[in-house]
């Protein structure tokens, strides 16, 4: 998509060219010279074309205000903009600010991206663009495609149905990673996973004809250090809420319900292809949750690898169930802290919506770690509580816990289920992702990728 351009004359290149009004730079200040001093009073909009009437070889150029950048609706205008441009595009990145650039090529990676794989006609209109600098910007440019590639290859893992994504599928995706140094891929087959004794994993499996999945992947970027951080994802790749059955009309997208799984696979990606100097795991369950002569049913009481047996309450309550094996095994394989993102209740999309990811935390240090990038990107998270109030609502009379509560506060008792896995208070982040991970019309967003890499940066 960035091709590079060795030479450039503002006189003889017959490209559109895309700078800033940034007067102060060289180049635009020899542009404003050929316009006799016009581009001064270009006006603020986010974006302009100017005609330059055969004063120079290029018919067009396009004017980037420098100000607009700082604000995310113009700035989505301004990639808009640009890949709308049916002529070749030339950037002359020198005329924008350093710090901007990798998030200029993030931008434009994330909004040149399509979802047209399994479309009859594709679509060819994804833009090529040149650029030309005299400065070292590849580290810029390099960290922002990777960074924009990995988001845009965890929507697509999202967006693509499950009759072409089971657990099989998602495993050989995780296995391709290992093409990038410093990652090694373990597929664990289902014989493995009854010999741990993953009861609560099995169970969501029971109704399914694809066998189950466990996905484990270590990145070492630092063997210097023994802090490893594992990011758990769950990997239900499609959920129909088995016996007990979703409605019509929410069953439609529920592909998406492995969202955490790409999630963290984007993450892992990013953070091995920038070579970070951190360890990092990934730990995901796949399997789908459907109705089958086996399937579990509620009153049904599995027994988790940890030891807990959990009464199944609901049936559509699955992914904690996954996750909650998923969250021991990382743990057993020496995970020092944790982070777990999925798609887990309706609740916390009642609650905040598309605009926040709900956090729940055992460690505030942690989380407002991840806060402060995520406030950074502006892409921001919002602390949930867990409390003794959540935690009753999952006694059990028959077991040692149930797998749901009541009808309110879905979203932390969730959390608060899966607090009950996690060993000796080790630093741990749930993230809910459910509202911000997919949108109905324009499909999955990626978002938590760029926050989760730039965690290790």
């Amino acid at each position: 998509m960035f091709t590079k351009q060795e030479s450039f004359d503002l006189q003889q290149e017959p490209k559109t060219l895309v700078i800033t009004n940034d007067l102060t730079n060289p180049l635009v200040k020899s542009l404003d010279e050929v316009f006799k001093g016009k581009l001064k009073n270009i006006s603020d909009k986010p974006f302009t074309t100017v005609y330059t009437l055969g004063l120079i070889e290029a018919e067009k150029v396009f004017i980037i205000d420098q100000e607009s950048m700082d604000d995310d609706k113009k700035l989505k205008k301004i990639y808009k903009g640009i890949l709308s441009l049916k002529s070749d595009i030339i950037f002359l990145l020198d005329t924008f600010q350093e710090a901007l650039v990798p998030d200029l090529v993030e931008g434009l990676t994330y909004h040149n991206y399509k979802f047209d794989t399994l479309k009859s006609k594709k679509d060819d209109q994804k833009k090529t663009i040149n650029y030309y600098t005299e400065k070292n910007l590849e580290p810029m440019i390099n960290e922002g495609l990777i960074l924009g590639e990995a988001i845009n290859n965890t929507r697509t893992l999202v967006n693509t149905p499950y009759n072409y994504l089971n657990a099989a599928d998602l495993a050989e995706y995780a296995k391709k990673l290992e093409r990038i140094d410093g990652i090694k891929v373990k597929i664990l087959e289902k014989p493995e996973i009854e010999a741990m004794n993953m009861g609560a994993f099995l169970g969501v499996n029971k109704g399914s004809i694809e066998p189950p999945k466990l996905i484990h992947i270590e990145y070492t970027g630092n063997k210097e250090d023994d802090e490893k951080t594992a990011l758990v994802g769950k990997g239900v790749m499609y959920d129909t809420g088995g016996y007990s059955l979703k409605t019509p009309q929410s069953m439609p997208n529920m592909k998406m319900d492995m969202g955490g799984s790409a999630t963290v696979l984007g993450a892992i990606e990013a953070i091995a292809r920038l070579k970070y100097k951190a360890n990092v795991s990934v730990v995901i369950a796949a399997t789908d949750n459907r109705i089958g002569d086996h399937a579990i049913v509620p009153d049904d009481i599995l027994t988790a690898a940890n030891g807990l047996t959990i009464e199944i309450i609901s049936t559509d309550a699955e992914g904690r169930l996954t996750l909650a094996d998923a969250l021991w095994y990382a743990q057993k394989e020496g995970a020092t802290r944790l982070i777990d993102v999925a798609t887990l209740t309706g609740a916390i999309v009642a609650a905040l919506g598309e605009a926040y990811t709900g956090a729940f935390s055992n460690n505030k240090a942690f989380l407002n770690e991840l806060t402060s990038i995520t406030e950074n990107n502006k892409d921001n998270i919002w602390e949930m509580p867990i409390s003794d109030t959540y935690r009753k609502e999952l006694k059990s009379y028959s077991a040692d816990m149930t797998n749901k509560g009541g009808r309110m506060a879905g979203a932390s008792i969730a959390a608060a289920f899966l607090e009950k896995f996690i060993e000796n208070d080790r630093p741990w982040i749930h993230l809910d992702i459910a509202g911000t991970a997919f949108n109905s019309k324009t499909g999955a967003t990626g978002r938590m990728v760029k926050n989760l890499t730039q965690l290790f940066k």
